[in-house]
């Protein structure tokens, strides 16, 4: 339970200190826009005019991962906090986009977005592109009057590209929303009373084996894969093995002619594996908090004593929630519901040899690419 307790406790720091860091490129971004606005206002005086902030141009590989939309929302927010122009609402740039059937994340050439800016009232707009060179991102921009298409000022600067990333997360989407593949680390944890009652079995006519179960825990780890062939669905493939295990008192009694002989063990050598697979249907809760909800099918394998082991096949269902801190790594919590729950001392025996319970949690760890 501790072991569980601190690998939640630290999934949760590193999701608040991912999203409580404040990076270097949210600062020269915002010092690209402070020298935007200076240029401008030193030509224009202080007049408040509506600027239309676009997304920045970029190829087709950054569009489909929203880099200009992320690095033009930023400067947005700068735009608006400082106060010298009244600032377009992005809703409604992103609403005449979809009108005129252009990506709202994607390149607007010169031409339209001035067509654009007028249709939106707007006296100037931020114009721009963005580039990834050597582990850079170089970014231009400039304000464009929207009645004359007269460049007013322009800036350039350079990001580092993880430091972009880290602060622009919430607009990015650097992992594709299909054919997405991922890789995972699964820590499952279950309280068990293991209440089955004492069992007796008699393998000659002089002996006789008591066993007596106890209360244990049992936590599984292991890992996975996922794929997601489509936008909201994904397959999972796991297998996972147990750490601990329960706790037997073995007493066995055997009579002779020299009177009788009991022998008491405990913790008999106690295997299980679970291999399953799922199918879920997965989405976005709120900016980068997501869910799933899933059913499948799995194997557990049990042995003890190093006899052959006990195999059940059954559903479940899973219901999880999931935190990016960054576009490719995942934080989540699931909740897993079993089918079905007794697991026998063998293929052979009646006896039970432990009755799982149904409800468990899990801690998962998700590397996406």
């Amino acid at each position: 339970m501790k072991l569980f307790k601190n690998f939640l406790f630290m999934t949760l720091i590193a999701g608040f200190a991912g999203n409580i860091y404040a990076g270097s490129a949210s600062i020269k971004l915002s010092a690209l826009t402070d020298t935007l606005i200076k240029g401008y206002t030193s030509k224009a005086g202080a007049s408040k005019t509506a600027l239309a902030v676009f997304p920045l141009n970029c190829d087709e590989k950054l569009e489909k991962q929203r880099v200009g939309f992320a690095a033009s929302e930023v400067m947005s927010h700068r735009f608006v906090a400082h106060g010298a122009f009244t600032v377009v609402e992005r809703g409604e740039i992103g609403k005449l986009l979809s009108e005129q059937k252009l990506q709202a994340s994607g390149a607007v050439d010169s031409d339209t977005a001035v067509r654009l800016g007028k249709v939106l009232g707007a006296g100037v707009i931020l114009l721009g592109n963005i580039q990834k060179v050597d582990g850079k991102y170089q970014v231009n921009a400039r304000l464009v009057n929207a009645e004359t298409a007269e460049v007013l000022v322009s800036g350039y600067t350079e990001l580092d590209t993880n430091a972009f990333e880290t602060d622009a997360r919430v607009y990015l989407n650097l992992v594709p929303q299909e054919q997405t593949l991922g890789v995972y680390a699964v820590y499952n944890y279950r309280e068990r009373s293991n209440k089955n009652p004492a069992f007796a079995e008699s393998p000659g006519p002089s002996q006789i084996i008591t066993t007596i179960p106890n209360k244990f825990s049992s936590p599984l780890v292991g890992g996975g894969l996922l794929y997601r062939p489509g936008r909201h669905m994904q397959i999972n493939a796991e297998c996972l093995t147990l750490i601990g295990g329960p706790r037997y008192a073995t007493v066995v009694s055997s009579s002779t002619p020299y009177g009788s002989t009991i022998i008491v063990a405990t913790r008999p050598d106690f295997k299980m594996t679970s291999i399953s697979v799922m199918v879920s249907y997965v989405s976005d809760l709120w900016r980068n908090l997501g869910y799933l909800a899933g059913i499948g099918i799995q194997d557990i394998n049990a042995a003890i004593d190093r006899k052959k082991g006990n195999i059940l096949s059954g559903g479940f269902v899973k219901l999880g929630a999931e935190f990016k801190p960054q576009s490719r790594i995942g934080l989540g919590v699931n909740l897993k519901y079993e089918m079905y729950r007794v697991i026998k001392r063998s293929e052979q025996s009646k006896n039970k040899m432990m009755e799982l319970t149904p409800l468990s949690i899990e801690s998962v760890l998700t590397l996406y690419f």
